[in-house]
């Protein structure tokens, strides 16, 4: 069915979808959205990712039918997965995988008419700032020859986000459509003109936004989660000592403490930061000062009970082994074989594409082969950071690569 057109199952379920998730987004979210014009082109809708009910704010933004571009993650889910993949026939992407097939199919269905929306970030955000986009995307876009539309969602990351897992808060989101460009006005601009056109048009600071606002999000355990991220301590500088419970935070080692309040903010006397995105900001450089005191081939930390799964063809996920994953500045080793030797290494030269999931989750390619890690306590965003590093690029590892 993909490339000649949605189908009539795909028209109807979109039609009855859009219809149900009306009321359901306003009653939740308080959400209210512009209206993308009259396009009389297939078009492009690129969107930060706040939330997991974007594709729903996007659908209610657009008159018409779409098709979306989703992780694949999303697709192998038990509960849900082949119901997505037979109802929406969404255009898959791997997380941490080559998306070659996803680029091509972006391509027909464009060509056979079809409207694509899609969120560049890939995933929610772990601070509350878009992250933005390399000029691949321009190169997408220009290449396609359709149009373009550009949205951006407000207030939708203190609903639920990325590092809390499992804990929404209940609050307003807003949407709003910035920038309608048909497809004569950008083959007059470069891939890199365009790309920068998508990154100011839907960047936002949930921060600088909240600061202005002041929405409530209401929920338990506000700050359950946020110490896969917020790993070093601001006060004593250890790492690893963050501990949360409820809606509270605290450092094992030193006692410093706080509280991830109503408004998204942090509260606590011996606080350097009042939000998230601050607190990561600082992390960053501090992390990568503790890298350069490593040399290749010295263990810079463990992770304890940590899974190792194969990500197979099919949208299956087969598990390897659960182990200690030892990390160091080159290569990340899980397990023990019957000779003592590791039985898994991953060395990051070896990695083509690494992507976070959750703070939790870490999927990437070694060597052609896509396998994901994860446990209780793994901090995935570590593993990235230094692939990052290694790689030579110092920009924000929670991006999509």
């Amino acid at each position: 069915m993909s490339g000649s057109g949605p189908s009539a199952l795909h028209k109807i379920i979109y039609t009855i979808a859009v219809f149900v998730i009306k009321p359901a987004m306003k009653i939740k979210y308080g959400f209210k959205t512009d209206k993308v014009p009259d396009i009389k082109e297939p078009f492009i809708l690129l969107s930060n990712h706040t939330t997991e009910d974007d594709m729903c704010f996007t659908a209610m933004a657009v008159r018409g039918h779409m098709y979306f571009v989703c992780g694949e993650h999303l697709l192998r889910n038990k509960l849900y997965g082949k119901l997505l993949r037979i109802l929406i026939d969404p255009i898959p992407v791997p997380k941490g995988g080559a998306s070659l097939e996803a680029v091509r199919s972006i391509y027909k269905r464009l060509k056979a008419g079809d409207n694509i929306c899609m969120f560049p970030e890939g995933k929610r955000s772990f601070h509350g700032e878009t992250i933005p986009s390399s000029v691949a995307l321009g190169k997408l876009v220009k290449s396609a020859g359709c149009a373009l539309v550009t949205y951006r969602i407000q207030g939708g990351y203190f609903t639920y986000p990325r590092w809390a897992r499992k804990h929404h808060r209940k609050g307003h989101i807003e949407g709003h459509v910035v920038g309608v460009y048909g497809s004569n006005e950008l083959s007059g601009m470069s891939a890199k003109e365009i790309t920068d056109v998508i990154n100011r048009d839907t960047y936002e600071n949930a921060y600088e936004t909240q600061r202005i606002k002041m929405w409530k999000y209401r929920g338990d355990n506000k700050a359950v989660g946020m110490e896969h991220i917020l790993f070093i301590c601001p006060k004593c500088k250890k790492m690893d000592t963050i501990r949360s419970d409820g809606d509270f935070f605290f450092c094992s080692d030193c006692g410093m403490n706080g509280k991830y309040n109503e408004y998204g903010f942090l509260e606590g006397k011996e606080l350097l930061f009042d939000n998230v995105l601050s607190w990561m900001r600082w992390i960053e450089p501090e992390f990568d000062k503790y890298a350069e005191g490593f040399k290749d081939g010295e263990l810079m930390y463990t992770e304890e009970g940590v899974l190792l799964y194969h990500m197979r063809d099919g949208y299956r996920n087969e598990d390897i082994l659960t182990d200690t994953l030892k990390v160091y500045k080159d290569r990340m080793e899980i397990g023990t074989k019957d000779n003592g030797e590791a039985a898994g290494v991953f060395s990051y030269d070896d990695i083509s594409s690494l992507s976070i999931l959750y703070g939790n989750i870490l999927l990437f390619t070694h060597n052609g082969v896509y396998y994901g890690l994860t446990g209780d306590r793994f901090r995935a965003w570590k593993c990235a950071r230094l692939w990052h590093l290694i790689k030579g690029d110092t920009s924000d590892p929670s991006r999509e690569i």
